[in-house]
C-alpha cells in the first residue's frame, strides 16, 4: 500500500527516536593520549520508556513486524495518552493492516488530541476513500476545502469521490470550477482524471505533461496518488514517447 498523507505526521514519531539518539551519543576521542590516564566512563543516559516504545515501534516497522509495531504503539500510547504522534503511527500501521475500523478510531483520537493539525483531519476520510467508499469520504474531504494549506488538495479530493461514485454532473460543475481558477495542481489533475475515467488517454496525458512540467513532483505526489492506487496511472507510453515521470 501507499504511502499517504499519515506519513508527513510520522515525522513527530522519527522526531523522538532522533533525539533519543543524540542523547545517547557520546564524544570519545579516537585514541586515548598515552600520558594520560583514562577518562572516567560516561555515564549512561536514560532513555524515557515513551520514547523508547517509539523507537522499538519503527524498529518492528523496519522489519515489517506490523503486529509487534502495534504492540510497542500500544505501550507508548499507555505510557503517554495525550500525546497525538503514536496514535497517528498506529493508525497507519492498522492501514497497512487493511484493519479500517482501528484506524479510523486512531485517526479520530489523534485529531481529538491535536485539532489544528488539518494533515491528521484530512487522515479521517483517507480512510473511506482507500475503502472506495467515495460518498462516505466526501464530507470530510468538503470540511477542509477553505483551509489554505489543504484546501485545494481536498477540493480534488471531493471532486474525485463524486467522479468515482458516478455523480458526473456534479463532477463536471466541480471540474467547471478548477477551468476557472487554472492556477492549482487541481486544475490539471482534475482534467486529467476526468479524461482517463472517460477513456481519453491521449487527452489526459496532455495533462499530466503539462503539469509535471509546472510543479515539482513533491507538490503534485498526493494529486497523483489516488490515481496511482486505482490503477489508472501510469499512462500507457505512445510508442516512442518517454513515460511520465508520475
Amino acid at each position: 500500500m501507499s504511502i499517504r498523507l499519515f506519513s508527513l505526521s510520522l515525522a513527530v514519531c522519527a522526531l523522538f527516536v532522533s533525539t533519543t539518539a543524540q542523547a545517547q551519543k557520546t564524544d570519545a576521542p579516537a585514541t586515548a593520549p598515552a600520558a594520560k590516564a583514562p577518562a572516567p566512563a560516561a555515564k549512561p543516559v536514560a532513555v524515557d520508556p515513551f520514547s523508547q516504545a517509539i523507537g522499538e515501534a519503527m524498529a518492528k516497522m523496519d522489519a515489517n513486524d506490523l503486529d509487534g509495531a502495534i504492540a510497542k504503539l500500544t505501550d507508548a500510547i499507555n505510557l503517554d495518552p495525550k500525546k497525538s504522534a503514536p496514535y497517528v503511527f498506529r493508525a497507519s500501521v492498522y492501514c497497512q493492516k487493511k484493519q479500517w475500523s482501528q484506524a479510523e478510531a486512531d485517526f479520530k483520537m489523534a485529531a481529538k488530541l491535536d485539532p489544528k493539525n488539518i494533515v491528521i483531519q484530512f487522515n479521517i476520510p483517507e480512510i473511506k476513500f482507500m475503502q472506495k467508499q467515495y460518498d462516505a469520504a466526501r464530507p470530510g474531504y468538503l470540511a477542509l476545502v477553505n483551509d489554505p494549506q489543504m484546501g485545494d488538495l481536498a477540493a480534488y479530493k471531493v471532486f474525485l469521490c463524486d467522479l468515482l461514485a458516478g455523480h458526473e454532473a456534479l463532477a463536471l460543475k466541480e471540474r467547471d470550477a478548477f477551468n476557472t481558477v487554472k492556477t492549482q495542481p487541481s486544475y490539471y489533475f482534475g482534467n486529467a482524471a476526468w479524461e482517463i475515467i472517460h477513456k481519453n488517454n491521449d487527452k489526459a496525458r496532455g495533462w499530466l505533461e503539462s503539469v509535471s512540467h509546472i510543479y515539482p513532483s513533491s507538490k503534485i505526489a498526493y494529486y497523483a496518488l489516488p490515481l496511482k492506487d486505482l490503477g489508472y496511472l501510469p499512462l500507457p507510453a505512445p510508442p516512442g514517447s518517454t513515460p511520465l515521470g508520475i
